[in-house]
Formats: structure tokens, C-alpha cells, sequence
């Protein structure tokens, strides 16, 4: 029984030095680039750096990070393991959403683009929702969503798409074209958010077993 118990102390002062040597590890890391180097050496897929956007993660812990300065770590216990979420950066990013019908010029002749474009804009105006036209004719994974994009980060889609989403001309719910010539590609766009700045926080999240 005494050799169980000490065995047990050993066990938990082991673990103990353990936690506040990954402790003092964590507290050195100020970058992206430190914590990268950091996982490199921890060779776990549970370890990684998360990013968390205001608009898209409400949960309790994401609420909990955002609230936290940045260089400074939340830790929760589990019966098994520690987590340590350390906020790296915190940053107000320019977004923008929209909705879009997407055509391949690739995979589409023009012609049926030019077609299925002016069928589109004349149904709109008729009184036909975005949604319902983007689940009919759009090419795009999202058409399934109604071709709503989400929220997206400034550099997220072709230059041609964003210089548009940010032209103050064209105004919410209003309907126009774009072309990308570099990829062949066609946009119908429906403007439905205006821009707006959205909080975004990178976390080094570390798992002591």
C-alpha cells in the first residue's frame, strides 16, 4: 500500500513539473512563427493553431478567447488531459458577403452563359428570389446555400469579384456581372451585406495528456 502511494506521488509531481515546463514554453512564444516552430516539435495532430472569427464561432470558448488579451492562455481540464489555448494575434479584418451564381467558362460555352445570365437577371427582376435562381443555375458548391458566400476575409475570391463587393456604386440588394478572365469564370452577384470589420484571433491550442 506505502509503495502504491509513493508510486502515486512520483506519478503526480512528474506530472506536475511537466505542466509548468510546457508552461514556461508557452510563455515564450509572441508569433506565429514561434508557435509554428513549437509544433514542429510536438508531433501531435491534436496540436495546431486555430483561427476563430466573431461572426462564425459563438461558442463559449471562442466568447472566452476573444475576450482575452493576446499573450495571454486559457487552460481547461478534462479527466484526461490540459488544454492550453494561447492567443497569438488578434486582428479587425475588412469582410464582406455576397451571393453569386458561378459559371464555368471552361466547362460552359459562352453563349449558353450569356443565355442563362440574361434568364437570370429578368427572372430577378420579375420577382424571383436569389436563392432559388442560384440553386437553379449556379455551378458553385454553395448554390445549395442559395450562393450565399458567408462572411469572407478581404483576399478570400478573384480581385475582379472583390473590387466589386467593396464598389460603394453598387448598393445592397442590388444585382450585377462579373468576369475573371484569368480562370474563365462568370459571377451573377447579389450584394447583401455591407462591409464591415470582423475580429479574427489566431490560438496556439496544446494538449498535455
Amino acid at each position: 500500500m506505502k509503495t502504491l502511494l509513493n508510486l502515486t506521488f512520483c506519478l503526480i509531481t512528474l506530472f506536475s513539473f511537466a505542466q509548468k515546463g510546457l508552461e514556461k514554453e508557452l510563455d515564450t512564444i509572441v508569433t506565429i512563427e514561434q508557435a509554428e516552430k513549437f509544433l514542429e516539435t510536438k508531433k501531435s495532430r491534436k496540436n495546431k493553431i486555430l483561427v476563430f472569427n466573431e461572426a462564425k464561432h459563438k461558442t463559449k470558448l471562442a466568447t472566452k478567447l476573444f475576450s482575452t488579451s493576446v499573450g495571454n492562455t486559457e487552460v481547461i481540464k478534462s479527466e484526461f488531459n490540459t488544454t492550453h489555448y494561447k492567443v497569438i494575434d488578434k486582428t479587425d479584418e475588412r469582410h464582406y458577403r455576397i451571393s453569386y451564381i458561378y459559371f464555368d467558362g471552361n466547362k460552359l460555352e459562352v453563349s449558353k452563359i450569356v443565355e442563362y445570365k440574361n434568364e437570370i437577371l429578368k427572372s430577378y427582376e420579375e420577382g424571383i428570389s436569389f436563392d432559388d435562381l442560384a440553386k437553379r443555375y449556379s455551378m458553385d458548391r454553395n448554390a445549395k446555400r442559395g450562393g450565399d458566400s458567408g462572411w469572407l476575409k478581404e483576399g478570400s475570391m478573384p480581385t475582379e469579384v472583390e473590387e466589386q463587393a467593396f464598389n460603394l456604386d453598387n448598393k445592397l440588394n442590388t444585382i450585377y456581372t462579373v468576369r475573371v478572365p484569368e480562370t474563365n469564370s462568370y459571377y451573377v452577384i447579389l450584394k447583401t451585406e455591407r462591409i464591415k470589420k470582423i475580429k479574427e484571433i489566431k490560438v496556439l491550442k496544446v494538449i498535455d495528456k
